[in-house]
């Protein structure tokens, strides 16, 4: 009776489902009961249309209040205040106080644990980017902790037998930060050791299995330092070779450098080979659409060297085709399409960057802060001075350096090897090169680095009657490259009398022969006691020092000149675990980061501040390590390894350092500029693109530099100030809290608001119309144990329909585009009258009502369920599988995508192998890895396999279907806030 349509009259009434137009009462195109023939029905008709009525009439007062309670008008930026405020305090994610991963949190670690959870939720993978020295084993640690409990809490378990279900966290560690991740540990995650997964041999089948075992129980894995991985396209390392054959699981990836070295081709292959199989085909296409990009600026690059190449022989020879002008006109229109139709190296590593931003979670040190007061208790970083320690060269060292580089340079065997650089970001360069131009670079990094070192690799020969197995010196590497090149290599102009020996004239090597002549000038003899000097010095003003350099060897030279000084001079350590250190009484030998941490760490078993000391690492031994006692850090020649360089600061550049003020020096040998220096630049502005950190300052060509600038470099873009980048969720929601005036945020964080619904309603101004609500999280209670974090979904008319806009991003980009626009219109504060948004309540009606768990899946299940549709139904479903699963409730629709991604995995991994090995030649720049390539891998085997997968799966579907019987899974209890965006 409540929908019926009642037209009564003094003797007759008459109720159907028609509007009574025309149509409805002459022609009965809908139902219609005329009770003529039945007095008393229409006198009871007539008597109910009355109450009800009159029902309307009285209640019209009583229901405006209750909507009035139900749902509140507050002011854009009151409603904005709680979007965020919801959105960044779901319990289950949060971390505080006492806790049991180790030490308290810090505010920025709480916000980066809950961020990282979040978008492994969402995701399935996170990669969290910290600055060295901000704490990212705690914060690791804690997501050990988190990660388990949301997965447990939010995918169905219920009724399952115990060995059926993925408790706790894996972590794979590096082995020198071993000791600091099971130091006040949670007792809920397996550490396994990085090197545990590059063994080879007889028991690599048996330690992948331990391995995909300890995978397949977890709830999750934590990878710390995950740039030691080396995940890339075209040949993996071996250990990243072991973890990329495990199966899914929720993943969360620690480094300061997202992917080193490697940069965006790196971080784009470490995401699809970890979570390639979580991500929705729209992100897939996105992502492909770069790299059809990227194959087209190949295309181009290629014929534009063609084009050149043919140019270049007409010097030699007329062209018999084309005539110069005709070639460089050709070659002008490929510049112009390069420049114009968005294919610029720029713009391409922006765009993909941009596609992998959701996956990013990143804090810099400026967001961090540095104060050099240590005693306030507040975890900061000390204040940072940088110190050029170029070497003062007279005039004959300055001539002597440079005439060694001028004949080191023109060392070649005669014989041009071609290399392809692959590269899947950008375009695969083809080097052509000589193969002694490594060993000419590494000979000038170690001039560099220190002359001493550098005459005994020159001078050092492998014994003529041994094996020869041994490894080569630099030295005996060129001087082999000299002999090999038949035709002789032409001395270059600018010879030193030094260099000139009469008796050596037929000499095989006569460049090497002046090298080492010139190497081992008497003149040359001061520079390393010089800078030794200036260690000294270091030492007694900072009294602990750490020095870090590329070889051992280096390291060796420094630490003997300091032990051997006489007098009272420091404590030497020198770490090098497999390395022969000659010790003596005041040189010792470290063979391991923990050790080293014991006297240089805060809370090391034989610190001594009274004592001054000298500490000599690699960068790659210094990696990880807490040195923070030290308030002073020396580089020993520049590293073009950039990711070290970074790990090397953060040594001792820590949050709990208790210097107020740490110095770096650079000691370099000025204008000693190397080809792998312009390659760290390039590195330095890499890295900063995949931060969101001076990506607009992306060099497009590379300017010269002197070496010892690239530690000015690196700590210039460490220190530049955070960029909330457009396509990451929270940096949206930082974008609106920046926006927000405080006492707002306050007050509605305390108010902490509730009703019968607990909505909040405000009207934003907007380009586009659309309705943009919020979620309310809930955390279970006895009678509803379901957890369920916060959610912004968006709605907007799509052609006369309801599109629904369930990606968080988006929504919360379209949100804060809403915002902004109110704000600029200076509407922010002002609260609208109930009756002016009358018209709102219906058309919320309408869509709210259709609202169900299917529309607030995250991310990481769309793909899955849409492909497990597919499979079930046997075939393609245009509605990504709501027919199918549309009334399940969201813990099930977990189970069912977890299933099927455990079911597809195997042939996740095939496919995976299958890209690795594809183009060795790094011609072919493939795809990215998308649900459609792994689903194809499944559906090719044989029928048997099928069958079983199916019968599987349809019993796991029925007994989801059964337990989402009889539940709620409509979503208006949970509205929180309703945002009405109109033009």
């Amino acid at each position: 009776m409540l929908h019926a349509k009642l037209i009564v009259g003094s003797h007759k009434a008459l109720s159907g489902s028609a509007n009574f137009s025309i149509n409805g009462l002459r022609r009965n195109l809908e139902f219609m009961d005329d009770a003529d023939a039945w007095p008393e029905l229409a006198t009871a008709r007539c008597a109910a249309a009355e109450q009800y009525w009159d029902m309307g009439r009285d209640w019209t007062e009583p229901a405006l209040e209750i909507l009035r309670a139900l749902i509140r008008l507050v002011s854009p930026e009151e409603a904005m205040a709680r979007t965020v405020d919801e959105a960044t305090t779901f319990t289950p994610w949060r971390v505080a106080g006492e806790t049991s991963a180790g030490r308290l949190p810090q505010p920025f670690q709480a916000e980066l644990v809950y961020e990282a959870a979040c978008t492994v939720y969402e995701h399935g993978f996170a990669f969290v980017e910290a600055p060295t020295g901000a704490g990212k084993t705690d914060i690791g640690k804690h997501l050990a902790t988190v990660l388990p409990v949301s997965h447990g809490q939010t995918v169905f378990s219920w009724g399952e037998r115990a060995d059926q279900q993925r408790l706790g966290s894996l972590a794979l560690i590096p082995a020198s930060v071993l000791k600091n991740w099971t130091t006040n540990a949670p007792t809920n995650f397996k550490p396994i050791k990085h090197s545990h997964l590059s063994r080879r041999g007889k028991e690599e089948t048996a330690e992948l299995d331990e391995i995909n075992r300890a995978v397949r129980s977890s709830a999750s894995m934590i990878v710390d330092e995950s740039h030691r991985l080396s995940s890339r396209y075209l040949s993996p390392s071996a250990r990243s070779l072991v973890f990329e054959r495990s199966p899914a699981i929720w993943t969360a990836c620690l480094s300061a450098t997202l992917m080193g070295n490697q940069g965006l081709d790196g971080l784009l292959a470490f995401h699809e080979k970890r979570a390639s199989i979580y991500v929705p085909p729209p992100i897939t296409e996105q992502i492909n659409q770069h790299m059809a990009k990227v194959r087209k600026r190949g295309e181009l690059v290629r014929h534009l060297d063609q084009m050149n190449r043919r140019i270049e022989d007409q010097s030699v020879q007329d062209d018999l085709f084309d005539s110069a002008e005709a070639l460089q006109v050709e070659v002008n229109k490929v510049e112009r399409q390069l420049e114009t139709g968005g294919l610029q190296i720029s713009a391409l590593q922006e765009g993909l960057a941009d596609a992998l931003a959701p996956y990013v979670v990143r804090r810099q040190r400026d967001c961090i802060g540095e104060s050099a007061d240590r005693k306030s208790g507040a975890f900061v970083y000390p204040t940072i001075r940088s110190h050029r320690e170029d070497t003062a060269l007279s005039d004959q060292q300055r001539q002597i350096i440079e005439r060694i580089k001028a004949l080191a340079e023109c060392i070649t065997t005669g014989v041009t090897l071609v290399s392809a650089d692959p590269q899947r970001a950008a375009h695969t360069e083809i080097k052509f090169h000589d193969k002694s131009r490594i060993h000419i670079r590494n000979f000038l990094a170690l001039l560099r680095a220190s002359i001493t070192f550098a005459r005994e690799e020159w001078a050092r020969e492998r014994d003529s009657e041994a094996d020869q197995r041994g490894r080569a010196s630099i030295g005996e590497n060129l001087r082999r490259a000299e002999k090999q090149n038949a035709r002789g290599i032409a001395i270059p102009d600018g010879a030193l009398t030094e260099e000139v020996d009469a008796e050596t004239e037929g000499s095989e090597t006569p460049i090497c022969d002046r090298i080492s002549r010139l190497l081992n000038h008497p003149s040359l003899d001061s520079i390393d006691e010089a800078r030794a000097g200036v260690m000294r010095d270091i030492l007694r003003k900072h009294g602990h020092a750490i020095f870090l350099a590329e070889r051992v060897g280096v390291l060796e030279v420094y630490a003997r000149l300091l032990a051997g000084h006489r007098g009272r001079g420091p404590e030497v350590f020198v770490v090098a675990p497999g390395a022969r250190i000659k010790t003596g009484k005041k040189l010792h030998h470290i063979r391991s980061g923990a050790d080293a941490q014991e006297y240089f760490g805060i809370d090391g078993k034989h610190v001594d501040p009274l004592k001054q000391r000298a500490m000599f690492l690699t960068f790659q031994m210094a990696e990880g390590i807490n040195l923070q006692i030290a308030s002073a850090l020396g580089i020993i020649g520049v590293t073009s390894d950039v990711k070290s360089l970074i790990q090397g600061l953060g040594r001792i550049d820590r949050i709990d350092s208790p210097n107020s003020r740490i110095h770096y020096y650079t000691f370099d040998l000025p204008g000693l500029v190397l080809s792998s220096d312009h390659k760290a630049r390039a590195r330095v502005a890499s890295i900063a693109l995949l931060s969101g950190v001076g990506a607009e300052d992306l060099p497009s060509e590379l300017v010269e530099f002197s070496a010892g600038d690239l530690t000015d470099l690196v700590l210039e873009q460490v220190k530049k100030p955070r960029i909330l980048r457009p396509n990451n969720y929270f940096d949206q929601l930082e974008t609106l809290r920046r926006v927000l005036p405080a006492d707002v945020l306050e007050r509605v964080s305390n108010a902490n608001p509730r009703g019968l619904w607990g909505a909040e309603l405000c009207l934003l101004s907007s380009v586009e119309p659309l309705t943009i609500l919020l979620l309310g999280s809930r955390t279970g209670n006895p009678q509803d144990p379901a957890v369920l974090p916060p959610r912004l979904i968006a709605v907007r008319d799509a052609d006369g329909r309801a599109e629904i806009i369930g990606d968080q991003v988006e929504a919360a980009r379209l949100l804060s585009a809403a915002y902004a626009e109110t704000r600029r219109r200076g509407m922010q504060s002002h609260r609208l009258e109930l009756n002016a948004i009358s018209g709102t309540f219906s058309r919320l009606g309408s869509t709210l009502a259709h609202l169900t768990h299917w529309d607030v899946r995250p991310a990481r299940t769309v793909s899955l369920l849409s492909s497990l549709a597919s499979f079930l139904s046997g075939n393609e479903k245009g509605d990504a599988g709501q027919a199918l699963f549309g009334s399940l409730t969201l813990p099930t629709l977990e189970k069912l995508a977890e299933a099927w991604a455990h079911e597809l995995d195997v042939f996740w991994i095939e496919a995976k192998e299958t890209v690795s090995q594809r183009s060795a030649s790094g011609t072919e720049i493939p795809d990215y890895l998308g649900i459609d390539a792994i689903y194809q891998a499944f559906q090719e085997q044989p029928d048997d396999v099928r069958s079983a997968v199916s019968e599987r799966m349809q019993e796991l579907f029925a007994r989801c279907t059964a337990l989402s019987e009889g539940q709620p899974i409509d979503v208006l209890s949970r509205v929180a806030v309703i945002f009405e965006a109109r033009q």
